[in-house]
């Protein structure tokens, strides 16, 4: 028991907007799900893109970086190694596989083997942490955010 008590007129307003939240992005999720692959490419290319301004130490987000990274590679079929995914943050290796480490044993991620080259694993996002940057990317479309979608050109009638 808390010694604290639990004031539940203030978590019911909290609860009821988290909840609404979570539905406006699953919601958004959905129906932009084919271009959320894509969206998080951009999101990965513009984070490249500001290395050529600033230092990329000062930016540094390596979790997000590994995640986005997984997310996208998924989104096209690829598998990656541990050492690939590694690779998609700016820190050195030993730190990206600390923050894989760190996703192993919050269950954010789960390593299996490569059926086609068994001696190499490869991580993947789980079900839920897959969910979960989906709905973020798809609660930024909710909020204007994202790409515009893509308009086709109509050519004009003749006459």
């Amino acid at each position: 028991m808390s010694d604290f008590p639990i004031r539940t007129e203030r978590l019911d307003p909290i609860d009821r907007q988290t909840r609404k939240l979570i539905d406006d992005a699953e919601r958004a999720a959905a129906m932009h799900n084919a271009d959320l692959t894509g969206f998080a490419r951009q999101i990965l290319a513009g984070r490249k893109q500001r290395e050529r301004y600033f230092d990329p130490m000062l930016f540094s987000n390596p979790a997000w970086d590994i995640l986005l990274g997984l997310y996208v590679a998924e989104g096209e079929g690829r598998r990656l190694s541990l050492i690939e995914c590694s690779t998609a943050s700016t820190v050195p290796q030993g730190v990206a596989l600390r923050w894989l480490a760190y996703f192993k044993q919050e269950e954010m991620v789960v390593e299996a083997s490569d059926l086609p080259r068994p001696n190499k694993s490869v991580i993947r996002l789980t079900d839920e942490t897959r969910m979960a940057v989906s709905a973020y990317l798809g609660s930024l479309f909710s909020l204007g955010l994202g790409p515009e979608p893509a308009i086709p050109d109509i050519p004009r009638a003749a006459g």
